[in-house]
């Protein structure tokens, strides 16, 4: 596999005058993905420096968080930027203040079927469109993207190219407040595999956030909740809720 990528040679966070301290950074260059955990039943591994997620069919989406306190964020303020390769499935993106002990989550996804970058929130029983934008999502075609919560407001962008552009493309307000973790996120269709890389992973947290810390502490791993047949504790329909939603939207229906 040819690896479609652009070096990260400088720490984002001094484009984004707001956030200076990096929390967790992770290009995977390492060959492997510790501390991160991986709450979906598809599989993951680390190929040619991508963290990589696939497979589907009895669970059709993939979910990986991490932080810098033993999986977690040690504060519910933060900036995300990653790189994503699409390769199969519907939506690629991730979710910020990410927990699988709260009712609901918010996701930031680069949606195949609308191409469209779309933030979502999701909850045991639906899922609600927050806002979204025109974005060209094709298989094969890697492009960047930037999660940020500050208090109330959860904000996104992404692009192509070397130069991140400076206005949100996304933005809305919602009442998750705790810190949870930061979460890669791929979702195929019901009973359709799925595929997608991560790369080049940082998150920046306000001034001072985290003075001392080192990244071998980010690498620790942690004990999550696991099921009886050994997959971790989450809701199973956030794909099939976001396949749902993607085919009312190609029918006409709304959200």
């Amino acid at each position: 596999m040819l690896r479609l990528r652009t070096v990260l040679l400088l720490s984002t966070c001094a484009t984004v005058t707001a956030w200076a301290d990096v929390l967790l950074q992770d290009d995977f260059d390492d060959g492997d993905a510790l501390g991160w955990h991986e709450a979906s039943l598809v599989e993951f591994d680390v190929v040619d420096g991508m963290y990589r997620m696939y497979g589907g069919y009895e669970q059709n989406h993939g979910i990986s968080f991490n932080g810098d306190l033993d999986g977690y964020m040690s504060v519910p303020d933060y900036s995300a930027v990653c790189l994503i390769l699409p390769e199969t499935g519907t939506f690629f993106g991730m979710m910020a203040r990410f927990s699988q002990d709260v009712g609901a989550n918010v996701m930031l996804v680069a949606s195949l079927p609308h191409q469209a970058l779309m933030l979502y929130r999701w909850n045991w029983t639906g899922i609600t469109l927050l806002d979204q934008a025109a974005f060209e999502v094709a298989p094969g075609n890697a492009f960047r993207m930037r999660f940020e919560v500050s208090g109330t407001t959860f904000s996104g962008r992404a692009w192509t190219g070397g130069t991140e552009p400076g206005v949100w493309m996304v933005s809305a307000s919602d009442t998750l407040s705790g810190p949870g973790s930061l979460a890669l996120f791929c979702a195929g269709l019901s009973d359709v595999s799925l595929c997608c890389l991560f790369d080049d992973v940082e998150v920046c947290g306000p001034p001072a956030a985290l003075e001392g810390s080192t990244w071998g502490a980010l690498k620790a791993a942690v004990t999550i909740g696991r099921t009886a047949d050994g997959g971790a504790i989450l809701p199973r329909t956030v794909g099939t809720l976001l396949d749902l939603e993607a085919g009312r939207s190609e029918r006409g229906g709304s959200s």
